[in-house]
């Protein structure tokens, strides 16, 4: 059995342009690993970009929200203002 594992191993190391093979793995595996940074980068400039989104959208949905409060407190008051001119009109 020993035999077997020397010959296999010999065989292995004697096919040609096994070097070669081994060296395109090794440098497939290396632009694998810079394929996943550059992703990770981008996925992180993705998610922050994202972040700023909700952010403006947030702040949009508060300015309209208190510009709509202002134009009622307008609407209520200048309301308020006209009854009461019209009822001191219809009063005399």
């Amino acid at each position: 059995m020993a035999e077997t594992k020397t010959v296999a191993s010999q065989v292995q190391q004697a096919v040609p342009g096994m070097e070669y093979w081994k060296k395109a793995v090794e440098d497939q595996g290396a632009r694998l690993g810079q394929l996943y940074d550059e992703a990770a980068k981008a996925h992180a400039k993705w998610i922050e970009f994202g972040n700023n989104q909700l952010d403006e959208m947030t702040e949009f949905a508060k300015t309209g929200f208190n510009y709509v409060n202002e134009l009622a407190a307008d609407f209520r008051k200048l309301s308020l203002e006209n009854s009461k001119k019209a009822m001191d009109f219809y009063a005399r």
